[in-house]
């Protein structure tokens, strides 16, 4: 292997690596809203706590759900009943 592709070869990996260190960072420390760094997972928690909350404040289990398609009300198909 010549010389010059050996070179090559070893800076793409330490840029490749560099890049993937700091994608890992900068999904580590998300900024808030306020601008101070916090873990993602952290903030993740706090938003998914946040909306758990909002829920419960609209009545939780109580609330009326819009009819899902596909319900067991209406045939999954066109096909007419007894047809193969």
């Amino acid at each position: 292997m010549p010389k010059n592709t050996k070179h090559l070869a070893i800076s793409a990996k330490v840029a490749a690596s560099h890049r993937a260190q700091l994608i890992i960072q900068q999904c580590r420390y998300a900024p808030q809203e306020d601008g101070v760094p916090m873990a993602g997972n952290q903030l993740w928690h706090a938003r998914r706590q946040a909306g758990f909350l909002a829920w419960l404040d609209q009545g939780g289990f109580t609330q009326k759900e819009n009819t899902k398609e596909n319900s067991g009300i209406a045939p999954l198909s066109s096909t007419p009943a007894g047809a193969v």
